[in-house]
């Protein structure tokens, strides 16, 4: 038998090879490459990492503690190091990026990626306005793939808004129905306390939103066209933070996704309920799976046999792949059905967990009792054969110095 070390390293692979191969649904996940700012590493996590749609990867390109020369480190060992690479991702995301950093080649990429077919998203409108940042993005070549005006924001010292409070008004009337189906769901009232910066749209984009507060008058919040082969947009505020700040907007994830689905050119979200509900249960598996596969591994420390458990495990793993496959072909709410049936057997999973858990420190309790037992027994024995039974007491003989005779 493998030692236990291994076997739960084997099952941890497993699992994740389950959980993130597209293979495994019987359809193409969605490839997609984020140029980020580290602050937000958990927000774009929380968006993508339980999303079975989403094949997601992260190029730190800006950081808050580390000099420039570190991010550029970064990005040139995690960018793709040849177009056909490149190539390979079906959406972008530009979440302001200290975009001096990347080269012209880097730069022509961006912008043939999108114009060949592959979707793109700006936030920031220019990144900064710092004139280095936002110089570079608007004197470059991938600026024009998307729907902003961003040497004439570069001019107006990259567009920042002097006040950091505004609302979000939806298009409902927008060609794109991209945001317009989430209004019945209050998406509009959530008072985002965050800076923005001017977008300006280029003739033929759709505005799809636009921001109330920031600016002495209504602004565009976020545009979107169809460039050449490709589709783009751009977003004012911080993404996917801002607007789309989890905590409080509890619909952010589905708005990302209807965003990534229409970018990447795939049908959009016909039922927000149905959707938001599946969602979830995706996140709920995620959080349960793992867990459970930790107390087994705990429980492998001990040497117990976990065959049962690793049996639950992999079943529960197959039910979250029929799931995951409807989810692909946008069969919404069958894929619900499944998961929910995947959550319905977590309780028996845990439970079984829970009795060989209590098996194995059983053992563990017994042990350590019978050391405390066997440690106080022999103290008190020799407790009592030295200090009151005095089996071996001697007394100490004394001895007095004598002087010898002349």
């Amino acid at each position: 038998m493998a030692p236990i070390r291994y076997r739960c390293t084997v099952l941890a692979l497993l699992t994740m090879l389950i959980l993130l191969s597209s293979n495994s649904y019987g359809a193409e996940r969605i490839k997609l490459l984020a140029l980020s700012k580290n602050t937000r590493f958990s927000s774009l996590n929380y968006c993508f990492e339980s999303e079975p749609a989403v094949d997601f990867s992260i190029v730190l390109s800006r950081h808050t503690q580390l000099d420039d020369s570190e991010v550029l480190k970064m990005i040139r060992l995690y960018f793709p190091r040849t177009y056909e690479d490149f190539r390979t991702y079906d959406v972008l995301i530009l979440a302001c990026p200290t975009y001096n950093l990347f080269t012209t080649k880097q730069d022509k990429w961006i912008h043939d990626s999108i114009a060949e077919g592959a979707g793109g998203l700006n936030d920031g409108s220019v990144y900064s306005q710092h004139l280095y940042i936002a110089a570079a993005w608007s004197s470059g070549m991938a600026w024009q793939a998307f729907p902003n005006d961003a040497p004439t924001v570069t001019a107006k010292y990259g567009g920042w808004a002097p006040t950091q409070y505004y609302i979000v008004d939806v298009n409902e009337d927008a060609r794109y129905p991209v945001l317009s189906v989430f209004i019945p769901y209050g998406v509009e009232e959530y008072v985002v306390p965050q800076i923005s910066r001017l977008v300006i749209p280029r003739p033929g984009s759709e505005v799809l939103a636009t921001m109330i507060g920031n600016y002495p008058k209504e602004e565009a919040y976020l545009t979107g066209w169809e460039y050449e082969e490709g589709r783009a947009m751009t977003l004012a505020g911080l993404f996917p933070g801002g607007w789309f700040n989890y905590r409080r907007n509890k619909y952010s994830p589905e708005m990302v996704m209807n965003m990534v689905f229409w970018l990447s050119g795939t049908p959009l979200i016909d039922d927000i309920e149905v959707y938001h509900r599946m969602k979830a249960g995706f996140s709920e598996f995620k959080r349960r799976i793992e867990s459970l596969i930790s107390l087994k591994e705990f429980i492998d420390r001990f040497g117990a046999n976990t065959n049962a458990i690793d049996e639950e495990i992999i079943a529960l793993q197959e039910i979250y792949s029929e799931s995951a496959a409807h989810y692909l072909e946008h069969e919404f709410v069958k894929s619900e059905e499944v998961i929910n049936s995947a959550l319905d057997r977590f309780p028996e999973a845990e439970e079984l967990a829970r009795r060989e858990k209590e098996k194995a420190l059983f053992w563990v309790y017994v042990i350590e009792w019978l050391v405390s037992s066997s440690a106080f027994f022999i103290s008190g024995f020799v407790l009592w054969t030295l200090m009151v039974r005095r089996r071996l007491y001697r007394a100490v003989r004394t001895t007095k110095l004598r002087s010898e005779e002349a």
